[in-house]
């Protein structure tokens, strides 16, 4: 049997430029694990804090950044969309529409003595889309049994825990637009 060839040179303590090592018990392990390293392989204390602060202060600035940018896109207006013809609805009836695209929906509501009010028609807890229940003012998300109140879109029971969002309605020459959504 052929003994084992080692494709690495390693530097052996009699080598020039290979650290000292102090006599006795540990010269013995550093013949068996004879690799040299100089100081300047050495990753210091120092050096891991700098990173650990440097990189937790580049996450910090991404993620102001990233909030930033969406506080400043959710206050830009969104064009108007025609939902429906002033006197389309009767009272306690309601009326599904694609807004603020084809994407999303809505729902546009005539609530009896309060008049005209809409909601995004997605439920906040898992994405549902939302129906008007006439007989008890209600909307209904049928996934996880989650109520909305009609006058205000505030969660009544399920679990759902945030409100549903408000399209504000402007009127404008016989027409109902839906002008912007507010996230509450």
């Amino acid at each position: 049997m052929e003994p084992a060839t080692h494709r690495f040179r390693v530097r052996r303590q009699d080598q020039p430029g290979s650290a000292p090592h102090p006599p006795g018990p540990a010269a013995e392990w550093r013949r068996e694990f004879p690799y040299v390293w100089s100081e300047d392989e050495v990753v210091t204390r120092r050096d891991t804090l700098f990173f650990l602060l440097a990189g937790s202060g580049a996450l910090c600035l991404a993620t102001g950044t990233l909030a930033l940018i969406g506080k400043l896109s959710e206050g830009s207006p969104a064009k108007m969309v025609p939902v429906a013809r002033v006197g389309e609805l009767a009272e306690n009836r309601w009326k599904v529409f694609a807004y603020p695209d084809e994407y999303a929906q809505g729902i546009l509501i005539h609530l009896p003595g309060k008049g005209l009010v809409a909601y995004s028609d997605v439920c906040t807890h898992l994405s549902c889309a939302v129906t008007y229940q006439p007989e008890s003012q209600r909307l209904s998300c049928p996934c996880h049994e989650g109520l909305f109140d009609a006058a205000t879109g505030n969660v009544l029971a399920g679990p759902p825990t945030r409100p549903l969002p408000v399209i504000e309605l402007e009127e404008h020459q016989g027409m109902i637009y839906a002008v912007r959504m507010v996230l509450r």
